[in-house]
């Protein structure tokens, strides 16, 4: 009979830190959808007052968190699946077992994703087939095909120019996101609706685009390179030194910000094909700067928690972290609450983006508490702990045992 496979219970301490960090990040960046200030005309934000404050605070979450803490997130999805093959190398059950796992994290993303288009779980548990496909790289190998995984959409962007890119006709940039075949009011008047069906048909619409935008930015294959990035730092052991010494910080931090602001400085999409060179060499720049600033956070991140490991704060990270899972789903839920005329408070469109941020932040504070009370008396975060059971169709506690 094939061993049964063991659950990873052994948490490591930095990695929820920087899994709770992470999801901070990750709710000032999601939240201009659920705002509407993605999708509401240039006009009518000037017409919302506070225009140069916004454009600044917009400037810095482009360069500091847009597309930086997902990276992170990704790095740890890849480590995360390195600590099972570690603790599961011999076990016939594994592969199987994870399969499970990954067509639950699959259909959770599904429901996320039938309310909010950003979902990227669905995206995750299909990469995480392909590295489950890879898991017997050699450590070499491993960071060889991460770093071919970042290359290839490059290489297709290149394909892309010389082939049907320069017949598709450029979008006005009438407001953040734009679509061809929907206008920027549409779109707001469809979330702006108090009715559920308009709402979310325009969510579904949002959807399909946004797996559409998947091809010229190349996201699965930098959210794989990511998952194997990661795995390989795991096994290399760059947790056990290097992230805490202050010359990998100077290195990833002048990387990152260089690269981070010349491209900040260059006229480009990630999301868009490339018709010319310069966009090409936009998105190259921006890649570099995006991995390396991220793995600079991650690396203060390391040194801040060696020099004061009882700093309140990382208590409170690390519980957001721990249940990583209802913290990325609750800030939807939260996000649609405040916003959402069809159920809630109805904020879509109102704010200006200080205001919004302002919102994110009590948003946040409500996060934090509910997962530092919430492990008081249980175990493991209520979606985690549903997941688990689903995977390994067993009834584990959730409370946490008497000392």
């Amino acid at each position: 009979m094939a061993e049964v496979i063991a659950p990873v219970t052994k948490r490591i301490e930095l990695l929820d830190i920087i899994r709770g960090f992470a999801l901070v990040g990750i709710i000032y960046a999601n939240i201009l959808s659920w705002s509407g200030l993605k999708f509401l005309p240039i006009e009518s934000i000037k017409a919302l007052g506070n225009f140069e404050m916004d454009v600044q605070l917009y400037r810095n979450l482009k360069f500091f968190v847009d597309t930086k803490f997902y990276t992170i997130f990704s790095l740890l999805f890849g480590i995360g699946f390195s600590l099972q093959i570690i603790k599961n190398k011999d076990n016939p059950s594994f592969p199987p077992l994870y399969r499970r796992r990954l067509v639950l994290l699959f259909s959770i993303g599904m429901i996320h994703a039938f309310f909010w288009s950003g979902d990227i779980l669905m995206l995750y548990a299909l990469m995480g087939f392909v590295i489950l496909s890879l898991r017997n790289l050699s450590q070499e190998n491993t960071l060889k095909a991460a770093i071919l995984l970042f290359i290839i959409p490059l290489c297709l962007d290149i394909v892309y120019m010389y082939t049907f890119a320069p017949d598709i006709a450029p979008l006005a940039k009438t407001a953040l996101k734009v679509y061809p075949d929907r206008t920027p009011e549409e779109i707001v008047a469809g979330f702006e609706s108090t009715h559920w069906l308009p709402v979310l048909k325009t969510n579904f619409h949002n959807l399909i685009w946004r797996w559409y935008d998947f091809i010229p930015s190349g996201r699965p294959f930098k959210v794989l390179g990511l998952f194997l990035f990661g795995s390989y730092l795991y096994s290399s052991g760059y947790f056990i030194d290097k992230v805490y010494k202050a010359k990998t910080l100077l290195i990833w931090m002048v990387l990152g910000v260089s690269f981070t602001a010349l491209s900040m400085n260059m006229n480009g999409s990630v999301a868009a094909f490339s018709t010319d060179w310069s966009n090409w060499l936009y998105k190259l720049i921006h890649e570099v700067g995006q991995i390396t600033l991220a793995l600079s956070y991650i690396s203060l991140i390391g040194i801040l928690f060696k020099a004061i490991p009882k700093f309140f704060a990382w208590d409170v990270l690390k519980n957001y972290g721990r249940m990583s899972l209802t913290s990325y789903i609750g800030h939807s839920l939260l996000g649609i609450l405040a916003f959402y005329p069809v159920i809630a408070f109805g904020y879509f469109g109102k704010l200006d983006l200080e205001e919004v941020y302002i919102v994110a932040t009590i948003l946040l504070v409500i996060q934090l508490l509910f997962s530092t009370l919430w492990f008081k008396w249980f175990q493991f975060g209520p979606i985690e702990w549903a997941w688990r059971c689903l995977t390994y169709k067993k009834l584990f506690s959730i409370l946490k045992k008497s000392k």
